[in-house]
């Protein structure tokens, strides 16, 4: 179920319907260019603001949903009224743009409060009345996600989704946007507010009676989060047929009682047919049973048939004992097929159990071909407290070995090692400069240090890349601590930084170092434009992922909700962009990301892409851009493992995988997996 694919379904004629003939291409493209920009000025907003009178409800729809998606809680008087508007589509819109405005108030606190409330009252004014299905699940996740600031206004909140829940039962049409937005509410105020027992046992109520797996899931996971889930949800999703069901319950396992039956549930789910289960289940064994669980994690390391399972089970037999060495290095044996994983994965954990067995296996990981097995090796000397090991991996050729090295030198030489990490500021990869950054933290020898540190950031600057924030940002803030007055002039430039961030840390540190009002005025790059004829010619089509294995997954591309993203990955596509990349990071029950030049987080695209944020749910299978902080999307993608429901509103969601064979592929990836190609094919399919 997809709640709101209706909704947006409805806004597709405008890129292909009439409206192009009546209004001409110019004007859906004019609402998607001033979205894109962010309305910097008072003309953007006031564009956007006319089409909330206009006789269309599908320009009205999508003029609402950019002033949203800007999050200036000032827009929101604007809006208010579109909630009472007789068209369902433009109530729904409405109601999310609403909670999308207010989402500015969080970053702001001194300003807009007045709006925010606005906002909430209107939206809870609007519950009692509205009678359509759709906008009654559009008012539930907004509610479920407006910044609340009183305990009353948490209640009423409770309240009002409480109400919109009883008028539709356990099985409506929206009670799993209902239930969506009751976890998102006890998501964010639990600690602040403890759910009251009529909200428990309606959570209860959903994970006993609903026939919707995804909405018992919402239930259970409001109750596993507020920490007022007890042996019966946990025991009925645990019976569920669904292995995401299965897999969730599982984390609240050890909150079960102690006992006969939590030891046999989770005896019964180390022998789960799917994997996912599996992993949650030894997770579970580790936090519950320190003895005889390691006995599990053991025999999962060296026999379950399927790698990533035996990656945890690795990785977690180093919280046990003497006992556990001899089935650890069984486990670290490599297997027909397999690449560097387990002994690479073996190596990290052994240093931990047994630091005298790992002196030889480390010499030879030390100087492996691959990188990755080198960048493992790097850890492991960590945890041994190997300073030649250390330095001598410092100095790799691979920026990701000389970032694990640096990480374990700051706590194993401290500044004894500021030598090293000076050089690691010459790096052209921006992961590698902030870890060199973050190490000289306290450094006393500020007058080398602050030298290294201005020419990086000049360096990198001159790149241009809007993704060179985070290293920049990583060299100001040690230059602020290690610089002074006699380095003022020195940041002067970058008042006018093409970075706004940049630039309002310059004027901060100016003003610092010399007690006069600095006033930062950035020359920011404006994002290419994407005309709404690229978006129009994307229609009908999938991504297609090759991997170097041969394997295929395809896309089906959420174009309504962000075309934008879609077209600016369909850009980099026809680059040839993503071909020979990977997927550098795996992480089992969550997420795999690939996508990065350099393997790692903070090397991406240059420019930085838009986030377009909409009620689209992270499921099992669908896709994101991964981000450090709204509108920071690199070009780095990642694919959610199973149900994401913490990442909703914050990454945008921009396809889904097409049937169980792409899901079976993503499934089977490893960190380091390489990506052949990716292509843009004819098959895609609208909702």
């Amino acid at each position: 179920m997809r709640p709101f694919s209706t909704l947006w379904l409805l806004l597709f004629p405008l890129w292909t319907g009439p409206l192009a003939g009546q209004r001409g291409p110019s004007f859906p493209s004019e609402i998607l260019r001033i979205e894109d920009r962010r309305a910097p000025g008072d003309a953007d907003l006031a564009a956007l603001r006319k089409t909330l009178s206009d006789r269309d409800p599908r320009v009205i729809s999508l003029g609402a949903r950019a002033l949203g998606r800007l999050e200036r809680p000032p827009v929101i008087p604007w809006l208010v009224p579109l909630l009472a508007h007789p068209e369902p589509l433009v109530r729904a819109t409405a109601a999310e743009a609403l909670a999308q405005a207010a989402q500015g108030f969080r970053r702001d606190s001194s300003g807009g409060d007045a709006a925010r409330r606005a906002a909430l009252d209107a939206l809870a004014g609007r519950v009692s009345q509205e009678k359509d299905s759709i906008v009654r699940g559009a008012l539930a996740l907004s509610l479920g996600r407006l910044p609340l600031v009183t305990a009353e206004e948490v209640r009423a909140a409770r309240e009002n989704l409480l109400l919109l829940a009883g008028s539709v039962g356990i099985d409506g049409p929206e009670s799993r946007a209902i239930a969506r937005g009751v976890e998102r509410l006890v998501r964010s105020t639990w600690r602040q507010v403890p759910l009251d027992d009529a909200l428990v046992t309606h959570l209860v109520a959903l994970v006993s009676g609903s026939r919707d797996e995804p909405t018992r899931r919402h239930a259970l996971g409001a109750l596993l989060v507020a920490e007022r889930a007890d042996s019966r949800p946990i025991s009925l999703l645990l019976a569920s047929e669904d292995a995401q069901s299965r897999r969730l319950a599982l984390t609240g396992l050890p909150r079960f009682p102690a006992g006969v039956e939590r030891d046999r549930l989770r005896d019964a789910s180390i022998g789960d047919p799917s994997p996912m289960v599996r992993i949650e289940a030894l997770r579970a064994t580790a936090r519950m049973d320190s003895t005889s669980g390691c006995d599990r994690l053991a025999a999962a390391a060296v026999a379950d048939p399927a790698l990533d399972v035996a990656l945890i089970a690795i990785d977690l037999l180093a919280q046990c004992g003497s006992s556990a060495v001899a089935p650890l290095l069984a486990a670290m044996t490599p297997r027909p097929g397999d690449a560097w994983h387990r002994v690479a994965h073996g190596l990290v954990s052994l240093a931990r159990l047994a630091p005298e067995r790992t002196r030889a296996p480390l010499a030879q990981a030390s100087v492996a071909t691959g990188w990755q097995t080198r960048m493992y090796a790097a850890r492991a000397a960590g945890q041994l407290r190997d300073t030649a090991t250390l330095l001598r991996l410092a100095g790799d050729r691979e920026p990701n070995v000389r970032e694990a090295a640096i990480a374990a030198l700051v706590t194993v030489m401290g500044h004894a090692a500021d030598s090293v990490y000076r050089a690691g500021l010459g790096a052209s990869d921006y992961q590698l400069v902030i870890t060199a950054a973050g190490a000289l933290a306290g450094s006393s020898a500020a007058d080398a240090a602050v030298p290294a540190l201005l020419a990086a950031l000049r360096r990198i600057t001159l790149r241009r890349e809007a993704t060179s924030r985070d290293a920049r940002i990583a060299l100001v803030t040690r230059l602020r601590a290690l610089g002074g007055p006699r380095q003022a002039s020195a940041l002067q430039p970058y008042l006018l930084d093409f970075d706004p961030v940049v630039a309002d840390s310059a004027a901060a540190i100016r003003h610092d170092w010399t007690g006069r009002p600095q006033r930062a005025a950035p020359r920011r790059i404006l994002p290419a434009v994407v005309p709404s004829a690229e978006v129009q010619a994307l229609y009908g089509k999938v991504f297609r992922v090759t991997m170097a294995s041969g394997k295929q997954f395809d896309v089906e591309l959420f174009l309504q909700e962000a075309p934008l993203t879609v077209a600016r990955l369909a850009r980099l596509i026809r680059r040839r962009y993503f071909d020979g990349l990977t997927f550098h990071r795996i992480a089992p029950n969550f997420v795999i990301q690939g996508g990065s030049p350099g393997a790692n987080e903070y090397a991406g695209d240059g420019p930085f892409m838009r986030d377009e944020l909409s009620s689209r749910s992270h499921e099992r299978g669908s896709l994101g851009v991964s981000t450090r902080g709204r509108d920071t999307g690199d070009g780095q993608i990642f694919v959610n493992l199973v149900d994401n429901p913490g990442l909703d509103f914050d990454y945008t969601v921009w396809g889904r995988l097409i049937g169980p064979a792409g899901l079976a592929v993503v499934d089977a990836v490893r960190e380091g997996d390489q990506i052949r190609r990716v292509e843009i094919r004819a098959g895609g399919r609208l909702r």
